[in-house]
């Protein structure tokens, strides 16, 4: 599925924020690592929230049905732009 453009449901324009969530994301988990590494003693919440929950929440996306597209959606541009077409033009 390519990269969401809007919002299936209530059609709030996402396709510009989609870089910015996968790099906010990609950081987050190298610091994550870095912070599980150095703690000794972890502190535990009621409700910790995940990772993707914190990103989502600073870039604006509040509604349930966007945050869905968000989270579910997989992005095969690169897969998809490596595929040999070679073999079609023998047809």
């Amino acid at each position: 599925m390519l990269v969401p453009i809007r919002c299936f449901n209530c059609n709030k324009v996402l396709g510009h924020l989609w870089e910015d969530f996968i790099n906010r994301i990609q950081e987050g988990v190298n610091e994550d690592e870095l912070k599980k590494e150095s703690q000794f003693l972890i502190i535990k919440e009621d409700n910790p929230k995940t990772l993707e929950c914190k990103v989502l929440d600073e870039l604006g996306i509040t509604k349930d049905c966007c945050r869905i597209n968000m989270l579910s959606t997989v992005d095969l541009t690169e897969t998809l732009t490596k595929t040999n077409y070679s073999a079609y033009n023998n047809f």
